[in-house]
Protein backbone atom coordinates (compact mmCIF):
# COMPACT_ATOMS: atom_id res chain seq x y z
CA UNK A 1 0.00 0.00 0.00
CA UNK A 2 1.07 3.28 -0.90
CA UNK A 3 2.48 5.38 2.02
CA UNK A 4 1.63 9.19 1.95
CA UNK A 5 3.91 11.77 3.69
CA UNK A 6 1.68 14.61 4.46
CA UNK A 7 2.69 17.96 6.08
CA UNK A 8 1.28 21.47 7.40
CA UNK A 9 3.60 24.59 6.88
CA UNK A 10 3.91 26.22 10.23
CA UNK A 11 1.86 29.58 9.02
CA UNK A 12 -1.04 27.43 8.64
CA UNK A 13 -1.73 27.01 12.13
CA UNK A 14 -0.12 29.44 13.94
CA UNK A 15 -2.33 32.34 14.07
CA UNK A 16 -4.68 29.59 15.95
CA UNK A 17 -1.96 29.41 18.65
CA UNK A 18 -1.46 33.45 18.82
CA UNK A 19 -5.22 33.79 19.12
CA UNK A 20 -5.75 31.03 21.86
CA UNK A 21 -2.44 31.70 23.98
CA UNK A 22 -4.37 35.43 23.60
CA UNK A 23 -7.52 34.33 25.13
CA UNK A 24 -5.77 32.84 28.06
CA UNK A 25 -4.27 28.93 27.16
CA UNK A 26 -1.06 28.06 28.05
CA UNK A 27 0.26 27.59 24.84
CA UNK A 28 3.84 26.41 25.57
CA UNK A 29 2.54 23.77 28.58
CA UNK A 30 0.22 22.01 25.42
CA UNK A 31 3.11 21.98 23.39
CA UNK A 32 5.21 20.55 25.72
CA UNK A 33 2.72 17.92 26.27
CA UNK A 34 2.21 17.16 22.43
CA UNK A 35 5.06 15.42 19.61
CA UNK A 36 5.16 19.20 18.48
CA UNK A 37 7.43 20.11 20.72
CA UNK A 38 10.22 18.75 19.01
CA UNK A 39 10.30 21.05 16.04
CA UNK A 40 10.46 24.79 16.21
CA UNK A 41 7.52 26.76 15.28
CA UNK A 42 9.21 30.36 15.25
CA UNK A 43 9.94 29.62 11.35
CA UNK A 44 6.52 29.67 9.61
CA UNK A 45 8.16 28.53 6.55
CA UNK A 46 8.88 25.27 8.64
CA UNK A 47 6.68 22.11 7.96
CA UNK A 48 5.16 19.56 10.63
CA UNK A 49 3.89 16.36 9.58
CA UNK A 50 -0.25 16.12 10.42
CA UNK A 51 0.05 13.33 12.56
CA UNK A 52 2.15 15.53 14.65
CA UNK A 53 0.26 18.80 14.62
CA UNK A 54 -3.31 16.53 15.11
CA UNK A 55 -1.69 15.56 17.85
CA UNK A 56 -1.17 19.59 19.42
CA UNK A 57 -4.43 19.60 18.09
CA UNK A 58 -6.25 17.13 20.36
CA UNK A 59 -4.31 18.82 23.55
CA UNK A 60 -5.46 22.23 22.42
CA UNK A 61 -8.87 20.85 22.05
CA UNK A 62 -8.88 19.78 25.74
CA UNK A 63 -7.67 22.84 27.00
CA UNK A 64 -9.61 25.40 25.69
CA UNK A 65 -12.98 23.24 26.39
CA UNK A 66 -14.85 23.26 23.15
CA UNK A 67 -14.63 23.23 19.15
CA UNK A 68 -17.12 26.40 19.25
CA UNK A 69 -14.40 28.72 21.00
CA UNK A 70 -11.38 27.95 18.56
CA UNK A 71 -13.74 28.00 15.55
CA UNK A 72 -14.92 31.56 16.95
CA UNK A 73 -11.54 32.77 17.72
CA UNK A 74 -11.12 32.22 13.61
CA UNK A 75 -14.17 33.68 12.53
CA UNK A 76 -11.97 37.22 12.05
CA UNK A 77 -9.35 35.46 10.84
CA UNK A 78 -7.15 37.24 7.89
CA UNK A 79 -5.23 36.39 4.86
CA UNK A 80 -2.46 38.50 5.80
CA UNK A 81 -1.70 36.04 8.79
CA UNK A 82 -0.53 33.66 6.12
CA UNK A 83 2.77 35.73 5.38
CA UNK A 84 3.28 36.84 1.75
CA UNK A 85 1.08 33.89 0.72
CA UNK A 86 -1.80 35.45 2.03
CA UNK A 87 -0.72 38.38 0.16
CA UNK A 88 -0.62 36.89 -2.79
CA UNK A 89 -3.66 35.58 -2.21
CA UNK A 90 -5.03 38.56 -1.63
CA UNK A 91 -3.60 39.92 -5.05
CA UNK A 92 -5.77 39.12 -7.87
CA UNK A 93 -8.96 41.49 -9.65
CA UNK A 94 -11.43 38.71 -9.12
CA UNK A 95 -12.53 35.61 -6.94
CA UNK A 96 -12.47 32.78 -9.36
CA UNK A 97 -8.72 33.98 -10.50
CA UNK A 98 -7.96 34.23 -6.12
CA UNK A 99 -9.48 30.79 -6.43
CA UNK A 100 -7.39 29.27 -9.29
CA UNK A 101 -4.51 30.41 -7.66
CA UNK A 102 -5.43 28.71 -4.51
CA UNK A 103 -6.43 25.58 -6.10
CA UNK A 104 -2.76 24.89 -7.72
CA UNK A 105 -0.77 26.46 -5.15
CA UNK A 106 -2.26 24.49 -2.28
CA UNK A 107 1.09 22.69 -1.51
CA UNK A 108 2.31 26.06 0.02
CA UNK A 109 -0.17 25.35 3.04
CA UNK A 110 -0.37 21.41 3.00
CA UNK A 111 0.09 18.52 0.66
CA UNK A 112 -2.60 16.52 2.63
CA UNK A 113 -5.50 18.60 0.37
CA UNK A 114 -7.27 18.10 -2.80
CA UNK A 115 -9.40 20.93 -3.98
CA UNK A 116 -11.23 21.56 -7.01
CA UNK A 117 -12.78 24.16 -8.79
CA UNK A 118 -15.64 23.03 -11.44
CA UNK A 119 -18.54 25.15 -13.84
CA UNK A 120 -22.39 23.65 -13.82
CA UNK A 121 -24.08 25.31 -16.09
CA UNK A 122 -24.32 28.70 -14.34
CA UNK A 123 -22.45 27.53 -11.23
CA UNK A 124 -19.43 27.59 -10.04
CA UNK A 125 -18.59 25.06 -7.26
CA UNK A 126 -15.34 25.38 -5.31
CA UNK A 127 -14.38 22.11 -3.57
CA UNK A 128 -11.86 20.62 -0.80
CA UNK A 129 -11.23 17.40 1.12
CA UNK A 130 -8.51 16.50 3.16
CA UNK A 131 -6.65 12.56 1.45
CA UNK A 132 -5.18 11.53 5.37
CA UNK A 133 -7.56 9.22 7.43
CA UNK A 134 -10.01 11.77 9.62
CA UNK A 135 -7.54 11.59 12.78
CA UNK A 136 -7.59 12.83 16.38
CA UNK A 137 -7.55 16.16 16.53
CA UNK A 138 -7.71 16.74 12.75
CA UNK A 139 -11.28 18.37 12.68
CA UNK A 140 -9.17 21.77 13.36
CA UNK A 141 -7.41 21.58 10.63
CA UNK A 142 -10.76 21.45 9.05
CA UNK A 143 -12.05 24.54 10.87
CA UNK A 144 -8.99 26.16 9.76
CA UNK A 145 -9.27 25.22 5.76
CA UNK A 146 -12.81 27.14 6.16
CA UNK A 147 -11.65 30.09 7.88
CA UNK A 148 -9.14 30.29 4.99
CA UNK A 149 -11.59 29.99 2.13
CA UNK A 150 -14.47 31.79 3.68
CA UNK A 151 -11.81 35.27 4.25
CA UNK A 152 -10.74 34.52 0.71
CA UNK A 153 -14.28 35.26 -0.30
CA UNK A 154 -14.83 38.30 2.07
CA UNK A 155 -11.47 40.10 0.91
CA UNK A 156 -13.07 39.47 -3.09
CA UNK A 157 -17.14 39.65 -2.03
CA UNK A 158 -16.86 42.14 0.76
CA UNK A 159 -18.35 40.67 4.82
CA UNK A 160 -21.82 40.02 2.75
CA UNK A 161 -21.27 37.35 0.39
CA UNK A 162 -23.83 34.76 0.12
CA UNK A 163 -23.49 31.39 -1.81
CA UNK A 164 -26.33 29.26 -3.32
CA UNK A 165 -25.04 26.44 -0.47
CA UNK A 166 -22.67 25.40 1.22
CA UNK A 167 -21.77 21.79 1.58
CA UNK A 168 -20.07 20.07 4.84
CA UNK A 169 -19.17 16.30 5.94
CA UNK A 170 -20.18 16.93 9.45
CA UNK A 171 -23.49 16.34 10.88
CA UNK A 172 -24.20 20.09 12.16
CA UNK A 173 -22.60 22.80 11.13
CA UNK A 174 -22.49 24.06 14.82
CA UNK A 175 -19.08 24.10 15.01
CA UNK A 176 -17.91 26.08 11.87
CA UNK A 177 -21.31 28.66 12.30
CA UNK A 178 -19.28 31.39 13.12
CA UNK A 179 -16.85 31.31 9.91
CA UNK A 180 -19.68 30.75 7.85
CA UNK A 181 -21.45 33.96 5.81
CA UNK A 182 -25.06 35.18 7.25
CA UNK A 183 -28.10 34.86 4.93
CA UNK A 184 -30.46 32.16 3.61
CA UNK A 185 -28.89 28.99 1.37
CA UNK A 186 -29.29 25.94 1.45
CA UNK A 187 -27.26 23.48 3.25
CA UNK A 188 -26.25 20.11 3.24
CA UNK A 189 -24.62 17.71 5.58
CA UNK A 190 -23.21 14.55 5.69
CA UNK A 191 -21.52 14.57 2.46
CA UNK A 192 -17.78 13.76 1.34
CA UNK A 193 -16.82 16.97 1.11
CA UNK A 194 -16.57 20.79 1.68
CA UNK A 195 -18.61 22.79 -1.03
CA UNK A 196 -19.28 26.00 -1.78
CA UNK A 197 -21.54 27.15 -4.53
CA UNK A 198 -21.97 30.32 -6.09
CA UNK A 199 -23.40 31.76 -8.97
CA UNK A 200 -20.85 32.59 -12.15
CA UNK A 201 -21.64 35.74 -12.74
CA UNK A 202 -20.63 36.87 -8.64
CA UNK A 203 -17.78 34.74 -8.87
CA UNK A 204 -16.28 36.22 -12.40
CA UNK A 205 -18.06 39.83 -12.53
CA UNK A 206 -19.47 40.53 -9.23
CA UNK A 207 -16.15 41.73 -7.31
CA UNK A 208 -15.91 45.66 -6.82
CA UNK A 209 -12.94 47.11 -9.06
CA UNK A 210 -9.73 45.92 -8.08
CA UNK A 211 -6.04 46.47 -9.36
CA UNK A 212 -4.34 43.44 -9.46
CA UNK A 213 -1.14 43.44 -7.27
CA UNK A 214 0.61 40.26 -8.45
CA UNK A 215 3.18 40.74 -10.28
CA UNK A 216 5.10 38.11 -10.46
CA UNK A 217 3.63 34.35 -9.69
CA UNK A 218 5.29 32.76 -7.18
CA UNK A 219 5.79 29.14 -7.40
CA UNK A 220 4.45 26.80 -5.77
CA UNK A 221 4.77 23.50 -7.34
CA UNK A 222 3.85 20.18 -5.67
CA UNK A 223 6.35 18.33 -3.10
CA UNK A 224 8.15 15.54 -3.75
CA UNK A 225 8.72 13.28 -1.02
CA UNK A 226 12.47 13.77 -0.60
CA UNK A 227 11.50 17.62 -0.22
CA UNK A 228 8.94 16.58 2.23
CA UNK A 229 11.10 14.78 4.27
CA UNK A 230 14.23 16.99 4.01
CA UNK A 231 11.71 19.99 5.27
CA UNK A 232 10.68 18.03 8.38
CA UNK A 233 14.25 17.09 9.30
CA UNK A 234 15.59 20.16 9.11
CA UNK A 235 12.39 21.82 10.71
CA UNK A 236 13.30 19.79 14.20
CA UNK A 237 14.21 22.28 16.69
CA UNK A 238 18.25 22.89 17.35
CA UNK A 239 19.49 19.92 19.89
CA UNK A 240 16.97 17.43 18.69
CA UNK A 241 19.01 15.35 16.66
CA UNK A 242 15.72 12.47 15.40
CA UNK A 243 16.74 9.09 14.78
CA UNK A 244 15.14 7.16 11.45
CA UNK A 245 12.55 5.62 14.64
CA UNK A 246 12.04 9.24 15.27
CA UNK A 247 11.04 10.64 12.59
CA UNK A 248 9.25 7.25 10.82
CA UNK A 249 6.62 7.94 14.01
CA UNK A 250 6.37 11.70 13.23
CA UNK A 251 4.71 9.90 9.68
CA UNK A 252 3.04 7.33 11.72
CA UNK A 253 4.78 4.23 9.52
CA UNK A 254 7.60 2.33 10.38
CA UNK A 255 11.44 2.23 9.71
CA UNK A 256 11.49 -0.03 7.09
CA UNK A 257 8.95 1.46 4.69
CA UNK A 258 10.83 4.41 5.52
CA UNK A 259 13.83 3.49 4.63
CA UNK A 260 12.21 1.76 1.51
CA UNK A 261 10.71 5.04 0.34
CA UNK A 262 14.61 6.70 0.82
CA UNK A 263 16.41 4.39 -0.77
CA UNK A 264 13.95 4.03 -4.18
CA UNK A 265 14.88 7.99 -4.69
CA UNK A 266 18.67 6.91 -3.85
CA UNK A 267 18.61 8.75 -0.87
CA UNK A 268 19.87 7.83 2.93
CA UNK A 269 18.56 9.02 6.31
CA UNK A 270 21.60 9.73 7.72
CA UNK A 271 23.46 11.67 4.51
CA UNK A 272 20.17 14.12 4.60
CA UNK A 273 20.42 14.47 8.44
CA UNK A 274 24.11 15.21 8.20
CA UNK A 275 23.58 17.65 5.64
CA UNK A 276 21.26 19.38 8.10
CA UNK A 277 23.79 19.34 10.95
CA UNK A 278 26.60 20.43 8.32
CA UNK A 279 25.02 23.73 7.64
CA UNK A 280 23.30 24.49 11.27
CA UNK A 281 27.64 23.62 12.70
CA UNK A 282 28.88 26.03 10.09
CA UNK A 283 25.97 28.82 10.43
CA UNK A 284 27.52 28.65 14.37
CA UNK A 285 30.98 28.36 13.78
CA UNK A 286 30.81 31.52 11.54
CA UNK A 287 28.61 33.84 13.30
CA UNK A 288 28.59 33.30 16.80
CA UNK A 289 31.27 33.05 19.33
CA UNK A 290 30.17 29.82 21.46
CA UNK A 291 33.05 27.58 22.05
CA UNK A 292 32.99 23.99 20.77
CA UNK A 293 31.67 22.35 23.52
CA UNK A 294 28.79 24.61 23.74
CA UNK A 295 28.20 24.44 19.87
CA UNK A 296 28.11 20.61 20.05
CA UNK A 297 25.51 20.83 23.12
CA UNK A 298 23.28 23.03 20.78
CA UNK A 299 22.93 20.79 18.15
CA UNK A 300 22.50 18.26 20.27
CA UNK A 301 25.19 15.91 20.18
CA UNK A 302 26.06 13.65 23.42
CA UNK A 303 29.10 14.89 23.46
CA UNK A 304 31.66 17.16 22.19
CA UNK A 305 34.06 14.46 20.70
CA UNK A 306 30.97 12.81 18.60
CA UNK A 307 30.77 16.49 17.07
CA UNK A 308 33.83 16.73 16.50
CA UNK A 309 34.07 13.64 14.55
CA UNK A 310 31.44 14.65 12.26
CA UNK A 311 32.36 17.67 11.43
CA UNK A 312 35.56 16.38 10.69
CA UNK A 313 33.78 13.61 8.44
CA UNK A 314 32.11 16.47 6.86
CA UNK A 315 34.41 18.95 5.93
CA UNK A 316 38.02 17.17 6.54
CA UNK A 317 38.69 19.99 9.45
CA UNK A 318 38.02 19.86 13.09
CA UNK A 319 35.75 22.68 14.16
CA UNK A 320 38.36 24.47 15.65
CA UNK A 321 40.67 24.30 12.74
CA UNK A 322 37.69 25.25 10.74
CA UNK A 323 37.02 28.61 12.70
CA UNK A 324 40.76 29.51 12.19
CA UNK A 325 40.51 29.35 8.38
CA UNK A 326 37.43 31.56 9.22
CA UNK A 327 39.64 34.64 10.57
CA UNK A 328 42.89 33.95 8.73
Amino acid sequence: MKQDYFVYQVSYFKSLLVRLENFGIDIERCIQKSEIRHFDLSNSQNYIPTTVVHDLFSVLRKDSGSDALISNLLKDFSLSELGSYGLYLSGFSTLDQAITAFTTSKYALQTNIQTTVTLQKDEVVYTFSFLDQHAKGGQLSEYIMVAIVCQLFNVYLGHHWTPIAVHTPNATILAIEPLLPSGAYHIQHHQAAYRFVFPKSVVQYGTKDRFPTVEITPAYPEKKILEIIENVISSYNYGCIPSLSMLAGHFNTSESSLKRILKSKQAKFSTMLGHILHDRAVELLTTSDMNINSISEHLGYSDSPNFIRSFKKWTGLTPGMYRDSLSV
